[in-house]
């Protein structure tokens, strides 16, 4: 009886064994390389259309398919990122040697849009840039928003300070909102990334404000490494498939998942020097006080590989950067890893995942308005004159002998502090795909974002002593702990449908995040010199910031297309928010848009020698920024006395909280001139936040405390042009310029009544930052002094205009030359129409270093009695041309494939070389001192002892085995 079940067991074996073997496999091999100088193409994706069938080339442009011989005339589409796609069937053959057309309209890019699912550019009414691996190979970069600074040629953005991971400005059509940050909203895999778009309560004091200053980019923590494609979405109707805070826009990060059947491992070391940017310093002897050149390294490690429908992906990276202060006191060490991976489950399904881990510890050194010694306000405000013993403040007089004593001074005040931030965080992205048709694409996301912020800053005794003779033991170590935890579940599905001359893309879905961020401060006074925790200190104090949000929308798109030229594009979603008032409910976001191919016509084939290709496009949408967590809740405030619990009146609460809702209107024509040659892409946008967010101060009768309600209106319009010239292009040499331009207009159309408030800036008797009806977000407002004839004071008008933080017009452009392996680029920002207040021009005439265009009758009358009464002196134009990065690569590719070395590339890079500005300081460090009396929005505009960022030169060598 065993026996008969034995070989009954091994029959049933052969049978199910025998269909699978009795099918043979076919291995499909080839390579992938531009048709124009056949060069290879890493990263090109091949895919068996309507499977999850397909291969990533590697390096060298390779790649394998195992195909089972039942997939009867198999169709595969070929892509990459800047190339027209290919459909290629493969017929009877098992080599396919592809070469890939570059598309300057791009127009059959596919893109990620509609919350992650894939579409081409030509079926779009909206912009969409795209920045490919390539792009991020050829500009090296630490930072991600460094990367994005001259790539968008439709956003601004602006690194705010010198000082080692210092937030940056981010905006994009304007500032939409008066309450919240202008940063987009990152997806990094599909999955949400938390972007600090709103203000940090509890921080590090370094700055005179709990907020700014010195505050730490959760942008730039994200690594630049083993990210495969990056796109950017403006706000608006192109936004609305994300709901309820797109209103900024959108920035999709693609990471790697994997390559082709070979195993690629690159290695890439970066090694230079960092110096301090002097150009805006009115001492010339400062740096010799604060300043020092700076060693910089980075090493990555990266392998993709696969085999079959598997791929891996890793990238391990350090680095190591001195920075340019003293004592290394603006030190950047990171460690970060990131992985992917993806697994063909059967022909319908496919999985990927990413994860990411990011260790990130920076030195800071006190900055602003901290009080007390400061570095740049007690060396470039003349404040030396009032800090510690009391020097001459007219540096670049000094004697040796007093320079030297001042030197002493300076630099021991610089080693005592010990200010740091760290910052561990982890993301994870889970991806499953489903092709239940040819047709029919679902998808389901998961994934978590996790990030811990640690700020520690530790007062010595010797520290207080050395800086104003404190000899009472008052030192202190304050602990700053941010945890940041994001979820995202997500589900979507897109069927595309044919009859005759029409297709139809639906896109359906549904998705939910939370946002959980908390915050601790745990501070210990009167502490003994050498402590680390607060455990020996004399007194300890705490306090606590939670912030909760649940989103949940479900959103639906219908794009119909008629002989591909023409579509039309209608979508909706409908947000639930936590943050809302009781009687809201739901919010919908509608959108409807149109794009139209004319050059595909027969009547346009008569201009095609001059007008190459062309595309229409407009549309209508909206996207929103959503409130506040807990600020719709009525609450009853409770504190201590007298050993019990007082009650009094908490928040008033708001029912009908909303989102704030952008309705954007824009229209644009791209064209192609001469063989596209010449390619110019035009838009106009009117952007309109209606009810926009305010803090409302109730009546004093109530007793209530302020609160936030939507009663404000503000616009934003503009034009934007960008524009890519191709003078030659041959075999070996192609010459590209790049230049884009935009204008904007920025107003606050109503305020609901509310009066002016300030936004980021000191107190009504020396300069702010407002919001008014009637001006932009932000405006310089101040007291501007009249001179009289004889030269002295006439008259003060008090908290009066002095002008916008805003430009009126900015853009970037960039140049890059490429002959046959050799490669240069050239890449700069610009901007104008922009004012800012230099408050150290300002303390340097009150502390009489100079007299900084005050006239000297007035000196002669009143001494500097009046340096408060004439703020416009201070205030000054911020045009700006900064070049951000010069550099040049040469590539080396070993003519035999059996060598170990595929490619072998070295460059030299040279970041922030040069800098055109008509203000006398940083145009672009104007952002210490904030108060941020409204929440979070940031614009800038008052200069005060903040460090510019650094210059870096730097050689790499890039090795791919």
């Amino acid at each position: 009886m065993n026996i008969l079940k034995r070989w009954l067991a091994l029959l049933l074996m052969v049978m199910l064994w025998l269909p699978v073997t009795s099918v043979a496999q076919r291995k499909i091999s080839g390579t992938i390389q531009d048709k124009r100088t056949q060069e290879p193409l890493p990263g090109a994706v091949i895919a068996l259309q309507g499977s999850t069938i397909g291969s990533i080339a590697g390096a060298d442009g390779t790649f394998t398919i195992s195909l089972l011989d039942t997939n009867i005339d198999p169709v595969f589409r070929v892509t990459c990122v800047g190339y027209r796609p290919l459909l290629l069937p493969l017929g009877a053959a098992y080599t396919l040697d592809v070469l890939l057309e570059q598309d300057q309209t791009q127009l059959d890019e596919v893109v990620v849009t509609g919350q992650g699912l894939s579409v081409s550019k030509r079926r779009l009414s909206t912009n969409v840039v795209s920045i490919g691996e390539k792009d991020i190979e050829n500009q090296p970069s630490t930072r991600l928003d460094q990367l994005l600074q001259t790539q968008l040629p439709n956003a601004q953005i602006r690194l705010t300070g010198g000082q080692s991971g210092a937030t940056s400005i981010i905006r994009s059509r304007g500032v939409n909102s008066a309450f919240l940050s202008s940063t987009p909203i990152i997806y990094v895999d599909g999955v949400r990334l938390d972007n600090l778009n709103t203000s940090t309560n509890l921080s590090l004091n370094l700055s005179g404000s709990r907020s700014q200053g010195t505050a730490t980019s959760a942008i730039a923590d994200i690594p630049v490494e083993n990210i495969e494609k990056i796109e950017f979405i403006n706000g608006g109707a192109a936004t609305t498939l994300y709901g309820s805070d797109a209103a900024n826009g959108v920035i999709q990060i693609i990471t790697k998942k994997g390559g082709s059947e070979k195993t690629d491992v690159t290695f890439e070391t970066r090694l230079g020097a960092q110096t301090p940017t002097n150009d805006f310093l009115y001492f010339k002897r400062t740096p010799e006080l604060l300043l020092q050149n700076g060693f910089f390294q980075q090493y990555n490690l990266a392998i993709n590989g696969g085999q079959g429908p598997f791929g891996y992906s890793f990238s391990g990276n350090y680095l190591n950067s001195q920075g340019t202060l003293i004592f290394n006191q603006n030190q950047n060490q990171r460690f970060d890893f990131r992985t992917g991976f993806r697994a063909g489950l059967g022909k319908k399904v496919t999985y990927e995942s990413s994860f990411s881990f990011v260790r990130s510890n920076f030195r800071r050194v006190r900055n602003g308005n901290a009080g007390g010694y400061t570095g740049l306000w007690f060396t470039e405000s003349g404040a030396s004159l009032i800090t510690g013993p009391g020097f001459n403040n007219r540096l670049d007089e000094l004697n040796d002998t007093d320079f030297e004593r001042i030197k002493a001074y300076a630099q021991r005040a610089e080693e005592l502090q010990n200010n740091q931030t760290t910052i561990n965080r982890f993301q994870t992205s889970q991806v499953f795909k489903y092709l239940p048709l040819s047709n029919l694409t679902v998808k389901g996301t998961a994934g978590l974002d996790y990030r811990v912020q640690r700020e520690l800053g530790i007062t010595t005794n010797e520290y207080l002593h050395h800086i104003g003779g404190n000899t009472t033991g008052q030192g202190s170590i304050a602990n700053y702990d941010r945890k940041y935890l994001g979820l995202t579940l997500e589900l979507n599905g897109q069927h595309e449908a044919r009859w005759n001359q029409f297709s139809v893309l639906t896109t359906l879905g549904g998705q939910l995040f939370r946002n959980d961020d908390h915050q601790i401060e745990y501070r210990g006074d009167n502490i003994r010199d050498g402590a680390q925790t607060i455990s020996l200190a004399a007194t300890r104090s705490s306090n606590e910031y939670l912030a909760q949000v649940v989103n949940y929308g479900v959103y639906v798109q219908e794009n119909i297309g008629y002989q591909d030229k023409l579509f039309i594009d209608v979508g909706l979603r409908g947000d639930g928010n936590s943050a809302f008032g009781k009687n809201i409910g739901v919010q919908y976001y509608p959108k409807v848009g149109f794009s139209y191919i004319p050059s595909v016509e027969k009547y346009f084939q008569p201009v095609q020698r001059v007008v190459s290709s062309a595309k229409i496009r407009a549309n209508i949408g909206e996207a929103g920024n959503f409130p506040t967590p807990f600020a719709n809740e009525r609450t009853v405030q409770l504190v201590g006395f007298q050993n019990d619990q007082a009650a009094f009146f908490g928040q008033a609460g708001n029912a009908d909280l909303r989102p704030e809702k952008t309705r954007t209107i824009e229209a644009g024509v791209e064209l192609g001139f001469f063989k596209n040659r010449i390619l110019l892409n035009t838009g106009f946008y009117h952007s309109l936040t209606r009810d926009a967010l305010f803090v409302v101060p109730p009546a004093p009768s109530t007793g209530e405390n302020n609160q936030l309600r939507n009663i404000g209106r503000i616009l934003n319009r503009g034009f934007e042009i960008n524009t890519t010239l191709i003078p030659v292009q041959t075999k070996e040499l192609e010459v590209r310029v790049r230049f884009a331009l935009n204008t904007l207009h920025n107003e606050v159309l109503s305020s609901g009544g509310a009066a002016p408030f300030n936004l980021n800036g000191f107190s009504a008797r020396t300069i702010q930052t407002v919001v008014q009806e009637g001006y932009p977000i932000g405006f310089l407002r101040g007291n501007v002094g009249v001179f009289g004839p004889e030269g002295t004071l006439q008259s003060t008008t008090v908290q009066s205009y002095l002008g916008t933080t805003l430009p009126t017009l900015f853009g970037n452009l960039g140049l890059n030359v490429q002959y046959k392996s050799w490669a240069f680029f050239a890449n700069a920002d610009y901007q104008r129409g922009a004012y800012a207040n230099s408050f150290d021009r300002q303390f340097r005439f009150n502390y009489g270093v100079d007299n900084e265009g005050v006239p000297q009758a007035e000196i002669d009358k009143n001494k500097r009695t009046n340096w408060l009464n004439f703020t416009n002196i201070f205030t000054e134009k911020t045009d700006f041309l900064k070049v951000r990065v010069i550099g040049v690569n040469y590539k080396v590719r070993p003519k035999l494939r059996d060598r170990r070395i595929r490619t072998l590339s070295v460059g030299f890079t040279a970041e922030n070389p040069f800098n055109f500005a008509t203000s006398s300081f940083d145009p672009e460090a104007t952002i210490s001192g904030a108060a941020q009396g409204q929440g979070g929005a940031t614009t800038g505009g008052i200069s005060y002892a903040t460090y510019s960022v650094s210059r870096q030169f730097v050689g790499t060598l890039r090795i791919q085995f």
